[in-house]
């Protein structure tokens, strides 16, 4: 169904005269960007709710209400982190499983504006826990809402972006979700310095704002996707979403016929995105695709983020760092930093390069701070520390963000939702292995691996490199329409970027 919009915008887009810096062409469509930024506001909560179980671990109140002491510290015991850790995995891989049906049922604005509801009514549970099974409960609750707005959001960015800020436009939810973990490693550590289960609580209760905001303001302005209510036959409310999308003056009339006849030219392909099956993702050449999505976001567990983005606070606390909840502050201000740093180069550098590279670095980085751990001192700390931060600069500003990019413009139009779906539930399934593996490498009581842990990230990091090298196409720049022939035609991946396109022609002579 984003094939409509998709194409509405490559037409368009060949009629320009030059083309714009990206700086002007997110100034050109600084309405359309700023309703991503509100379809967006979920996937905030999603970053604040994977970053703050590894800060709760961290933070003194929690873990004198929920933990033991070991060795003279007070932890919290690993099956309980393994129960919390599953409570995020089950909400979000249920989620994952449903969204393409419920959305494509009701339509992108009512499941939305569900699940901010559905995360409100979670986040109230865990407020007023009392057990570690209360919280679980709540988790489970929050994050099913979370993760409906986490796996539609890229699918309903995808039909309303222009072509030429596309892959900023998917970035964008990184982002959010960067400024969601920072916000939450705020949050606990303002709350630090409270006395009592406030201090903990009060991290928990804020996640209210994020959903609560889209809630008031969403329900009576964010129009529905144009793509949604065409595909219904809604044609005069498409009409007004249109204008509201991009403003009064533009031609809704010209683009509904554009869509119209997108429909029509999928019609007669026989297969509609509302009739698409789930085997065909495992068919040739979509299986291809399936993969490539698939790969991308697994190289995003198995180099090392579950660590990185949720437990790095917890580690620091174990290691002996002073003041961990404040240095975790700063490593995801920084990590912030290097998604922003993701915006200017996601269109000039390209998808690959950015993927290929700053995945090289990061397993090379992985194995520097294990060597730095193997005879833990002082010293050692000090350059772990530094080194992780800037580790997670680079991981946010290359695979952190452009995996939307990719996981959002890879896949056919017709499959996009139940692609982004499979590639959801198979990235939770794996973060979920980690997530319940990771208390006993940390642990004190268990493997109490330390900074060492990294070895265990860099052997996957390696073939992931390999895959990334080999298989991974360059998409920067290309129309969908130029992308279906390149997947069509089979095209190797390293042939993506010089591969001339005839669709390109057809476009040009047409429009």
């Amino acid at each position: 169904m984003t094939q409509h919009v998709d194409n509405l915008s490559n037409s368009l887009n060949v009629t320009e005269p030059a083309k714009k810096s990206t700086i002007q062409e997110v100034w050109a469509h600084k309405r359309v960007m700023l309703w991503c930024l509100l379809i967006f506001l979920l996937p905030v909560n999603f970053g604040y709710e994977i970053a703050m179980i590894g800060k709760l671990f961290a933070a003194p109140s929690f873990q004198q209400h929920f933990g033991e002491q070991v060795k003279g510290k007070w932890v919290i015991k690993a099956r309980d982190q393994q129960i919390l850790n599953a409570g995020s995995t089950i909400g979000l891989f249920c989620s994952a499983f449903v969204t393409g049906y419920l959305s494509d049922l009701f339509g992108r604005k009512k499941v939305v504006l569900t699940a901010c509801i559905i995360c409100i009514a979670g986040i109230m549970v865990q407020y007023f826990s009392t057990t570690i099974m209360m919280l679980f409960g709540g988790k489970v609750i929050a994050c099913f809402g979370f993760g409906l707005g986490h796996s539609l959001g890229p699918v309903w960015v995808a039909e309303l972006a222009p072509q030429s800020i596309r892959g900023l436009c998917l970035a964008l939810i990184n982002t959010m979700i960067v400024l969601g973990q920072w916000f939450s490693s705020l949050c606990v550590y303002a709350a630090s310095f409270k006395t009592g289960d406030s201090a903990w609580r009060i991290p928990l209760i804020t996640q209210l704002i994020m959903p609560g905001l889209l809630l008031l303001i969403g329900f009576p302005i964010l129009p529905e996707s144009p793509a949604w209510l065409v595909m219904h036959d809604r044609n005069e409310d498409a009409i007004k979403a249109l204008k509201i999308f991009n403003g009064k003056s533009y031609d809704a009339d010209q683009a509904l016929r554009k869509l119209r006849t997108a429909i029509d030219m999928e019609a007669e392909n026989k297969i509609q995105q509302k009739n698409s099956s789930w085997s065909e993702c495992f068919r040739q050449p979509n299986l291809r695709r399936t993969i490539i999505v698939c790969m991308v976001y697994l190289s995003q567990q198995f180099i090392g983020v579950g660590f990185v983005s949720g437990y790095l606070t917890y580690y620091f606390s174990l290691a002996g760092v002073k003041n961990p909840l404040g240095v975790g502050q700063a490593a995801f201000a920084i990590q912030l930093f290097g998604n922003i740093c993701s915006w200017p180069l996601i269109e000039r550098l390209g998808r690959r390069p950015m993927l290929v590279y700053g995945c090289m670095i990061m397993t090379a980085g992985l194995l520097l701070i294990g060597c730095v751990n193997i005879r833990p001192n002082d010293t050692s700390l000090k350059v772990t520390v530094a080194f992780m931060c800037l580790w997670g600069w680079l991981y946010q500003a290359t695979l952190g963000a452009v995996s939307y990019a990719v996981g959002g413009e890879t896949p056919t139009p017709r499959l996009r939702q139940k692609t982004y779906a499979i590639n959801i539930m198979v990235a939770t399934a794996v973060s979920c292995m980690i997530t319940q593996v990771m208390p006993y490498l940390l642990n004190p009581d268990k493997a109490n691996l330390g900074g060492k842990v990294t070895f265990v990230f860099f052997a996957p990091s390696v073939p992931m490199c390999l895959y990334l090298f080999l298989c991974l196409p360059e998409m920067k720049g290309r129309s969908v329409d130029e992308i279906e022939e390149m997947f069509t035609e089979r095209i190797p991946a390293r042939k993506f970027r010089d591969y001339e396109c005839h669709t390109a022609g057809i476009e040009t002579k047409t429009n």
